[in-house]
């Protein structure tokens, strides 16, 4: 879930550092070292030490001269994967910038990989404790990772820095925070603003972390009424519909998101989900195998494939499942 079009609508702005020629050598043979410090840094922060960052061992962007626009790049043309490369190799450069860690917390999050999008989003929330993108993108992942105190902490804390909604909150800071004050809080700034879709998106995540399913699919179809071509909310419609026991119309919205986002990895994994839900478990496999052709690392894909593969009786490929044998996967389940 995004305030904005994160994905269609990257920040025209890119990194001004730019290493001299006979630079990026010397760096690269610093990466191991650099990327020591960062956890060090990261397992300091208060309220990180779960969400760790995990670097890749291996970064071939590293000593890139613009590595923050490469990232970009790779995004727009739905390369994830290689998309995170570029950003880690932004966010080693310049480990300050919190537009770097928020786009690298977006591509995780898109390539279905909430840890490592929460670490990124810590990362970017340190340097612009601010920034209201960061703060919702916060509150999502937490949703996704079933922390509701986590979550009402970020989503209220979006509230409280909006230019619009701040009044609405009281100063003083809740230590427990409630959800039934943290909803009549966005209930108000849906009053007060009813064509403001990020609002109505913010709701659907509240209603998703009380399993109020039906509100919640309410507030995204308002949500995409504002916003038809947010590839993301038409994605959280479908987990929203597919938690409501609605498999058949939750493949319609994750097909509306693939349309519009055709290497959407998570929308990918999430109708894999939706067709096993239904009993159709040879048609998740499909789904399941695409979403690992692109990301090979979403293990939660990977766990999902296995028990698909179990229960359609195809009990020879678990031997390539737990071998992360793709092509021999591909080949038998095409889509």
């Amino acid at each position: 879930m995004h305030v904005q079009d994160w994905a269609e609508d990257f920040s025209d702005q890119v990194s001004k550092g730019i290493f001299e020629d006979d630079s990026a050598d010397g760096w690269a043979d610093s990466y191991e070292k650099f990327v020591e410090e960062q956890l060090r840094g990261d397992q300091q922060l208060p309220g990180s030490s779960k969400f760790v960052y995990s670097f890749a061992d291996q970064n071939p962007y590293v000593g890139h001269p613009n590595p923050l626009k490469e990232g970009q790049e790779l995004f727009r043309k739905g390369l994830l994967s290689e998309a995170v490369l570029a950003l880690e190799a932004e966010v080693l450069k310049n480990p300050e910038n919190a537009e770097g860690w928020r786009l690298l917390g977006i591509t995780h999050a898109e390539n279905d990989d909430d840890q490592q999008a929460i670490a990124s989003m810590v990362r970017a929330r340190d340097a612009d404790p601010t920034n209201l993108e960061v703060l919702l993108a916060l509150g999502v992942s937490h949703t996704n990772e079933l922390e509701q105190a986590a979550a009402l902490t970020y989503l209220r804390s979006w509230l409280q820095h909006h230019p619009k909604y701040g009044v609405l909150v009281p100063q003083d800071q809740a230590e427990n925070l409630s959800y039934i004050e943290v909803a009549r809080l966005f209930n108000e700034a849906a009053q007060m603003s009813p064509e403001d879709g990020d609002v109505h998106t913010v709701l659907g995540v509240l209603y998703n972390l009380s399993r109020e399913y039906d509100k919640a699919i309410e507030a995204f179809k308002n949500a995409l009424k504002l916003k038809p071509r947010d590839y993301s909310l038409w994605n959280k419609l479908g987990a929203t519909q597919a938690n409501s026991a609605q498999s058949a119309d939750a493949i319609s919205a994750y097909q509306q998101a693939l349309d519009l986002k055709p290497n959407y990895v998570r929308a990918w994994a999430n109708m894999g989900i939706s067709f096993a839900n239904q009993g159709r478990y040879e048609e998740s496999i499909c789904y399941y195998v695409r979403a690992l052709a692109m990301n090979p690392k979403a293990e939660n894909a990977w766990q999902y494939l296995r028990i698909s593969l179990s229960c359609a009786g195809r009990t020879e490929f678990l031997e390539a499942c737990d071998a992360r044998d793709l092509d021999a996967l591909q080949k038998e389940f095409p889509l």
